[in-house]
C-alpha cells in the first residue's frame, strides 16, 4: 500500500483561499525542514494508519538515513513505543541501501519535472510588477507531488526494496534481484566495449 505523499513548506499557514488536493499531506515548518518534531508527528500519523488496518500490534520496520532528525533519543522512543524498528543506513550507501535514491525518486522527479513543465507552458503564476514569474501555489505544488506520486507503479516500490534486500524471501530466491542492476550495468560497459574493440578492427582482403 502506497501511502499518500506529505509536503513540508516554510512558514506557519496555508495562505487564504487555497486548498490542498485530497490525497496529499500538508506539513508547515519555519525553514521548511523535517525536524524531530515533525518526525514524531509522522510516526503518529503512521500509527494511526496501521491501527486502521488492524497491524498496530505487529512489529514494523522503518529504514532511513542518517538524519540526525530521525536519530534523536525522543524520536527512537517514539518508534518503540508504536512498535517500530528503526533500520539506520549507514553515511555514504544510501545510493545502495536506500529504496528511494535506487529506484523510487528517478521516476518520481521526472514526473514533477514534467508537472512544472506543463505548468509553466500554461504560463504559470504570471509576473509580478517589475516582471519576475511568481512563484507557484502550495497548493498547485501539492497537486504536482500528489500526481507524480500517483504515477510511480506500486511495482516500482515493490522492486525497490526487494534491489535494496529489505523485504526479500528469507529463503534466498530472489536475491538475484539485488545484483539485477549491476548486472545490467556490467552487460552494457562490456558492449561498449566490445564496439570499441569492433571498431579498431582493421579488415584486410586479399
Amino acid at each position: 500500500m502506497k501511502y499518500p505523499p506529505i509536503c513540508i513548506f516554510k512558514g506557519k499557514q496555508l495562505p487564504r483561499g487555497e486548498v490542498i488536493p485530497k490525497g496529499v499531506i500538508c506539513w508547515f515548518q519555519d525553514n521548511g525542514w523535517m525536524t524531530s518534531v515533525l518526525m514524531k508527528n509522522y510516526i503518529d500519523f503512521l500509527f494511526r494508519i496501521r491501527m486502521s488496518e488492524n497491524l498496530s500490534k505487529e512489529s514494523a520496520m522503518i529504514v532511513y538515513d542518517s538524519f540526525r532528525g530521525h536519530l534523536e533519543e525522543s524520536v527512537k522512543i517514539k518508534f518503540k513505543q508504536h512498535n517500530f524498528h528503526l533500520a539506520v543506513i549507514p553515511a555514504g550507501l544510501t545510493s545502495v541501501c536506500q529504496p528511494l535514491d535506487v529506484s523510487i525518486n528517478k521516476p518520481f522527479k521526472d514526473n514533477l519535472r514534467k508537472e512544472w513543465h506543463e505548468w509553466m507552458s500554461r504560463g504559470g503564476s504570471g509576473v509580478t510588477a517589475a516582471g519576475n514569474l511568481k512563484r507557484a501555489k502550495i497548493s498547485d505544488v501539492c497537486g504536482w507531488v500528489k500526481r507524480s506520486w500517483d504515477a510511480v507503479s506500486d511495482q516500482i516500490i515493490f522492486n525497490s526494496f526487494k534491489k535494496c534486500s529489505i523485504s526479500n524471501l528469507l529463503n534466498g530466491s530472489e536475491d538475484d534481484m539485488v545484483y539485477e542492476e549491476i548486472d545490467k550495468l556490467i552487460a552494457e560497459y562490456e558492449k561498449e566495449n566490445l564496439e570499441e574493440f569492433d571498431d579498431d578492427i582493421e579488415i584486410v582482403s586479399n
